[in-house]
C-alpha cells in the first residue's frame, strides 16, 4: 500500500506527540514520581515508533523503541529518574524533531546521526542493577520488534479442515435478505474473525487493509465492532467481518493473511436454514501464519481514513439492489468532534466569503439608488445570512494561541539551564483564540521577547538574593482579549529597563544628540530598544542581544496591523505589550475621499472625527496641529502626503483622528463617506514599495480603495 497519501497526517501527528513529550518531560522533571506522567510519556513514544515503523520510518523508529526501553524500566522503578536520563530523552526529541522534519521536505531521515544517542540510552539501560535482557524477559509486551521488521508471533500452521468452536453471529433481517438474494445469484455470506498478532503496532491500520482486501472480493455488509470503532481501536486484538462473495473461502484467508501482523483468520459460510440461520452451520476454516512466514505487506499510515461498509455506489453483490447498499446504516459517531482541513481551503473559503461581502454591498447600492424596496427587504435578510456565515468562516480560522505557547516552556526550561539561572514560566490565557494567518506569525516575536527577558531581565540567583528578591526569577506569558483585540503580554520581575541606560546607549551610537535624549521622559527613552540596531548586549550571545535589538519584533508585529509596547520598573520587572487584531481578512473600516479618491481607515486605529475651521489649526515648529480636550495633535494633510493637486479651499475640513501605540494624529481629508466592513487585498509585489498602504479593498460599486497604513503614516 502506498504510504505517501498519508504523509501530512503522520507528520501532524508526529508533532502532536512530539510535543506532548515535552510536556510531559517538563512534568516529570518538576515531579519524578507521578507514575501517571511516566505512562502518558510512554504511551506517546510508544505510539510514535508504531506510526514511525508503519510508515517504514526506521531511523525514526529506532530511536523510540530504544527511549521506549528507557520509559518502561522507570515506569517499573528498575531505574530512577535522574537530570542525566532527562536530558538525554530532551535530546532524543530534538533529534527525533529534526528527523520528522526532514522526511516533511523530502530529505532522508538519516541525515541525523543518532548513534550516540541510542549509544547513552543503552548505557542507561544497561547501568542498573537489573541486566535490559531480564527487564525484557519480565515485560515482552513493552518491547518490539527491530525497526523495520515486523514480527508474527510463532504459531503452527493449522489445517483448513481442523475443526474450531462455532461462533454465534446474530444477523438482522436486513443482512439476512442481502444474504439470501446472494445465494440466489450464486454467491455466498461467509463470516470471518480476524485476529491480529500481540505485537501489532497500529490495530486501527492493520483493520484498514483487511477491509481494503475484502472489497477487492466483494461486500463487507457487517463488522463487529462498527467501522468507528475499528479506526478508533476501540477494541482488542480481534474483529469480526460478514462479507459477500462470489469466491471462496480460502482466498478471503489468503487475501487477509498476505496482510502483515494477522495471527489468524477463521471463516464459516452462512447457512439461513431452520433455526440455526444466525450462526454458521458448517464447521469454520482457519488459518494461522506459519512461524517463519514473512512479512510481505507494506504498512499503511497511522490512522487510516473510513472506509463505508457499504457504499451506495457500488453494484450490489447479491443483487439486492437498494436493500445491499442499505444494509450497513452507518452509525453517528461521537468519537471524534473535529477534523482536520487543509489551511489552503480555509483561505479559498475565505475569499469566498470576501466575495460575497462585497456583492452584498455592490446589491444594497443598487437598491438605494433604484429604490427598489423588494430587493431591500431581500437583502436585509441576506446582511444576516452573510453575517452569520462570515462569523462561522471566522471562528473555523481560530485557533487558540496554546498552539504557539506550547513550544516555549521547553525553550525556557533550556534557556534557563544554559544561562545557570532559576526561572519559573507562567501560562495564562492559552485558549484565547487569534486568526490562523496572526498564529503563524506571532512565533518569532514572542520568543524573542522570552529571550530577552530571560538573558537580560532576570537577574542571576545571588544578585536576586542581595536585592531581597526570590531566588526563582518569574517569567509570564499571558494572552488576553481586548475588544477586537488579543493582548499578548511577557512579564518578568527582572531588573527592568534603565531608561539612562538606553539614553547613553542611544548617544553613543549616534542616533540621537545628547540634548534629543534629555529631552525624552523616561517612557520614551525606553521605547528607543525597538528602534533599528539598537542594543544594549555587551556581547553577542545565542541567548538574545545579536546586534539587531528589537526592531525586529517591532516590524513583525506592525506587519500584522498590531503594536508593541513596553512598560518598566528599574528592579521591578518589565511588561512587553503586544496588540493584535483578532483577523486580518475582514475588517470594519471608515470611508473617506481625498479629491476624487476613496481610501479606507481601519476603525480600530480611529479614536474620533471632527470637523475644524482653517482658523482652528495652528503652527508649531512648522508642524500644523490642532487642540483637542487640551490635548496637541499634529496634522496630516492627505493632499499633501499623496502629493494630490490642490483643487480649491473649503470653509470646513473633515479630519479623523488615529492612533498608532501612543502617537496620535489628525488625518486632514475632504469628505466622510461612513463606516464600512471592507474586505483586505493584498497590493502583490508590484506595489510593495508604497509602504504607507497595508492593502486595497474592492467597494461595492466595483471601484478599488486603498487601505491606509496608520502605523506607518504616525512613525
Amino acid at each position: 500500500m502506498e504510504t505517501n497519501q498519508y504523509m501530512d497526517m503522520f507528520l501532524d501527528e508526529s508533532h502532536e506527540h512530539l510535543q506532548s513529550l515535552n510536556d510531559g518531560l517538563l512534568g516529570l522533571e518538576d515531579n519524578a514520581e507521578d507514575l501517571s506522567i511516566l505512562n502518558e510519556i510512554f504511551r506517546n513514544a510508544h505510539t510514535l515508533k508504531g506510526m514511525s515503523a508503519t510508515m517504514g520510518y526506521n531511523k525514526i523508529a529506532e530511536l523510540t523503541h530504544e527511549m521506549e526501553d528507557v520509559l518502561d524500566m522507570l515506569r517499573k522503578e528498575q531505574l530512577k529518574v535522574s537530570g542525566d536520563i532527562i536530558d538525554t530523552l530532551f535530546k532524543c526529541i530534538d533529534s527525533l524533531e529534526q528527523m520528522i522534519n526532514n522526511v516533511a521536505n523530502g530529505d532522508p531521515e538519516d541525515l541525523i546521526d543518532v548513534s550516540d544517542l541510542v549509544a547513552k540510552l543503552s548505557s542507561i539501560m544497561h547501568g542498573d542493577a537489573t541486566p535490559a535482557a531480564s527487564k525484557k524477559a519480565e515485560a515482552p509486551a513493552a518491547t518490539a520488534a527491530p525497526a523495520g521488521e515486523t514480527t508474527v508471533t510463532a504459531a503452527t500452521a493449522v489445517a483448513p479442515d481442523t475443526a474450531a468452536t462455532d461462533i454465534v453471529f446474530d444477523l438482522t433481517d436486513t443482512e439476512k435478505n442481502i444474504i439470501a438474494e446472494a445465494i440466489k445469484n450464486g454467491m455466498r455470506g461467509v463470516y470471518l474473525k480476524v485476529t491480529l498478532a500481540e505485537s501489532c503496532l497500529l490495530k486501527s491500520a492493520r483493520s484498514y487493509m483487511v477491509m481494503n482486501a475484502l472489497e477487492e472480493l466483494g461486500e463487507v455488509i457487517r463488522t463487529i465492532p462498527p467501522a468507528e470503532d475499528l479506526e478508533q481501536e476501540n477494541f482488542e486484538h480481534s474483529f469480526e467481518v460478514v462479507l459477500i462473495t462470489a469466491g471462496e473461502e480460502e482466498a478471503v484467508q489468503e487475501a487477509v493473511m498476505g496482510i502483515s501482523e494477522i495471527e489468524k483468520a477463521e471463516t464459516q459460510i452462512i447457512s439461513l436454514g431452520g433455526e440455526s440461520s444466525s450462526k454458521a452451520a458448517s464447521a469454520p476454516t482457519t488459518a494461522k501464519k506459519p512461524a517463519a512466514a514473512p512479512a510481505t505487506a507494506p504498512a499503511p499510515a497511522p490512522a487510516p481514513v473510513h472506509k463505508p461498509s457499504a457504499p451506495a455506489n457500488k453494484p450490489a453483490a447479491a443483487g439486492g439492489g437498494q436493500a445491499a447498499a442499505n444494509a450497513a446504516p452507518q452509525k453517528k459517531s461521537h468519537a471524534g468532534q473535529s477534523v482536520r482541513v487543509d489551511i489552503e481551503k480555509l483561505d479559498t473559503l475565505m475569499n469566498l466569503m470576501g466575495e460575497l461581502v462585497i456583492n452584498k454591498v455592490r446589491l444594497e447600492q443598487i437598491g438605494q439608488t433604484h429604490r427598489l424596496s423588494e430587493l431591500t427587504e431581500t437583502l436585509e435578510q441576506m446582511d444576516r445570512v452573510t453575517t452569520d456565515l462570515q462569523n462561522i468562516v471566522m471562528k473555523v480560522r481560530m485557533v487558540p494561541v496554546s498552539q504557539v505557547f506550547n513550544r516555549f516552556p521547553r525553550m525556557v526550561r533550556d534557556v534557563t539551564k544554559e544561562l545557570n539561572k532559576e526561572i519559573n514560566l507562567t501560562i495564562e490565557g492559552e485558549d484565547t483564540e487569534l486568526d490562523r494567518t496572526v498564529i503563524d506569525e506571532i512565533g518569532d516575536p514572542i520568543m524573542h521577547l522570552l529571550r530577552n527577558s530571560l538573558d537580560h531581565g532576570i537577574e542571576m540567583p545571588d544578585e536576586r538574593e542581595a536585592k531581597g528578591k526570590p531566588r526563582i526569577g518569574e517569567v509570564g506569558l499571558i494572552a488576553r482579549h481586548e475588544g477586537n483585540n488579543v493582548v499578548i503580554m511577557v512579564t518578568d520581575d527582572g531588573k527592568g529597563i534603565d531608561a539612562d541606560v538606553i539614553r547613553r546607549k542611544a548617544v553613543e551610537k549616534g542616533i540621537f544628540t545628547q540634548e534629543e535624549v534629555d529631552a525624552m521622559e523616561d517612557a520614551d527613552a525606553v521605547r528607543i530598544v525597538f528602534l533599528p540596531g539598537f542594543s544594549t548586549a555587551e556581547k553577542i550571545s545565542d541567548i538574545s542581544g545579536r546586534g539587531v535589538g528589537m526592531d525586529v519584533v517591532r516590524s513583525k508585529i506592525e506587519s500584522l496591523s498590531g503594536q508593541v509596547d513596553v512598560e518598566t520598573h528599574v528592579n521591578e520587572g518589565s511588561v512587553f505589550k503586544i496588540k493584535l487584531p483578532l483577523t486580518l481578512a475582514i475588517i470594519q473600516a471608515m470611508l473617506v475621499q481625498v479629491q476624487e479618491e476613496m481610501y479606507a481607515i481601519p476603525l480600530a486605529s480611529i479614536d474620533s472625527t471632527l470637523s475644524v475651521q482653517p482658523s482652528d489649526i495652528s503652527t508649531v515648529q512648522n508642524n500644523e496641529v490642532i487642540v483637542l480636550r487640551g490635548e496637541i495633535i499634529p496634522i496630516i494633510r492627505m493632499e499633501e502626503t499623496l502629493m494630490v493637486p490642490h483643487v480649491k479651499d473649503t470653509s470646513e475640513l473633515f479630519v479623523v483622528v488615529v492612533h498608532a501605540g501612543e502617537a496620535k494624529a489628525g488625518i486632514v481629508v475632504d469628505k466622510l463617506i461612513g463606516q464600512q466592513e471592507i474586505v483586505i487585498k493584498t497590493l502583490g509585489n508590484l506595489f510593495m514599495g508604497l509602504k504607507m498602504f497595508s492593502g486595497a479593498t474592492v467597494l461595492g460599486d466595483g471601484r478599488v480603495a486603498l487601505i491606509l497604513d496608520v502605523a506607518t503614516m504616525l512613525n
